[in-house]
Order: C-alpha cells, then sequence, then structure tokens
C-alpha cells in the first residue's frame, strides 16, 4: 500500500513540476508593432512641393493645350460648314473639305497623344523624385513611432510597359490612428519648405485703378 502511494506521488511530481516550471519561467516578449496606411501618391501630391511641382508642369504645358483647343476649334468649324452647305457645294468642294478635315484630325490625334506622353513622364519624372525624399521621410517615421508595417493603400500595377495604374487595397477595418498620410506629408514639408513666389514688381509710376484720384478743376480767378 505503501509503495503504491509513493509511486502515484512521483508520478503526481513528475506532472506538475513541468507545468509549475513553465508557469514560473519568464514568458517570452510579444511581438510588438503597428500597421499603418498610406495613400503615398496622395500624400506625394499634397505636399507644398509637390503642388509646386504640378502647378509648374501645368503653366508649362498651357501654351499647348491652347493650340489644342485652337486645332479643335478649328475641326468643328469645318464639320459645321460641311453640314451647312453640303446641298449647295460641289462634289468636288465636299471631297476637298473632307480630305482637310481628316487630315485635320489625324494632326490633332497625334499632337495631343504627344501632349499627354510628354506630360505623362514630365509628371512622372517630378513625383518620382519626390517620392524618393519621401521614403526616407516615411523610414525616420515608421521607426521613430513604432510601426512594424506601413501599407500603401493605393498600390501601383505595372505592365511590360511600366505603370498602367492603381489597384486599391482592400482594407476592411483600420483604427483612426492607422492612416498616417496626413502625417506624413506634414512632416515632409517641415523637411522640405518651399519659398513662396515673389509677387511682381508694380510697374514704376503705376497706380492702382481702385487708388486713382481725379484732381479737382482749378478755381477762377475772382472778378475784377
Amino acid at each position: 500500500m505503501k509503495n503504491r502511494l509513493l509511486v502515484s506521488y512521483v508520478l503526481s511530481s513528475l506532472l506538475v513540476l513541468p507545468a509549475l516550471a513553465a508557469a514560473q519561467s519568464p514568458a517570452a516578449p510579444p511581438t510588438t508593432g503597428k500597421i499603418g496606411i498610406l495613400n503615398i501618391q496622395a500624400a506625394i501630391r499634397n505636399t507644398a512641393e509637390g503642388k509646386k511641382a504640378l502647378s509648374d508642369l501645368d503653366k508649362k504645358y498651357q501654351p499647348k493645350r491652347a493650340e489644342l483647343q485652337k486645332m479643335q476649334q478649328d475641326i468643328n468649324s469645318l464639320e459645321d460648314q460641311l453640314q451647312r452647305q453640303q446641298t449647295t457645294l460641289s462634289e468636288a468642294e465636299q471631297a476637298r473639305l473632307q480630305r482637310q478635315l481628316e487630315e485635320k484630325r489625324k494632326i490633332f490625334t497625334r499632337t495631343q497623344q504627344d501632349d499627354q506622353d510628354d506630360f505623362a513622364a514630365d509628371t512622372a519624372d517630378a513625383l518620382g523624385r519626390l517620392e524618393q525624399k519621401m521614403g526616407r521621410i516615411l523610414q525616420e517615421f515608421a521607426e521613430q513611432n513604432g510601426y512594424a508595417v506601413v501599407l500603401d493603400s493605393m498600390a501601383p500595377v505595372y505592365s511590360t510597359q511600366g505603370q498602367i495604374g492603381n489597384a486599391q487595397v482592400q482594407v476592411y477595418f483600420a483604427g483612426r490612428d492607422v492612416d498616417i498620410t496626413k502625417d506624413i506629408v506634414s512632416r515632409y514639408d517641415a523637411a522640405n519648405p518651399v519659398a513662396a513666389e515673389a509677387t511682381p514688381p508694380a510697374t514704376p509710376g503705376a497706380q492702382p485703378a481702385a487708388r486713382t484720384i481725379t484732381p479737382k478743376p482749378a478755381a477762377k480767378p475772382p472778378a475784377k
């Protein structure tokens, strides 16, 4: 009987001791780190430097857009002429105008495509330089604030011809402090201030219209 009790005690000890040892041993430190969401394209475009870069590009291509608008107006005018005078024009004249219209359309399409390609290339080049700088800002921010992963909510989609668009990453739930886009924009602007554009000097001697003062007529000398 005593032997059985001793064996039972030993077996119980063998089962309990590992559990006690596991309970008393320090637990492994949990994996820490936050997950952030960033729309990097929106962040770049909303920085002061990004807005200025896009504004400069818009000014650069404004003359070309004005040219395209004039070409489109010429096409519309010729189309209206053919429509209005189709019963009065001779077949030869109609054929000549139709050939002229087709040639204008081809030139317009080719010019418009070249303009779009050039604008897209210049935009990608300008924003690409800003993206490299923002990458360093993002890395510093993530390390300083304990982010383990930062996801781009609008990930680029590539083909053999290069980037062809963006695909939205599905996020089914995110806390209020997960989206760090505004934080990154603020930090980028602080690190890359943009000087305000100087106001063009006024023409010497010119007065604003609102401040123009009409001189009073000279008083007549009193009659003798």
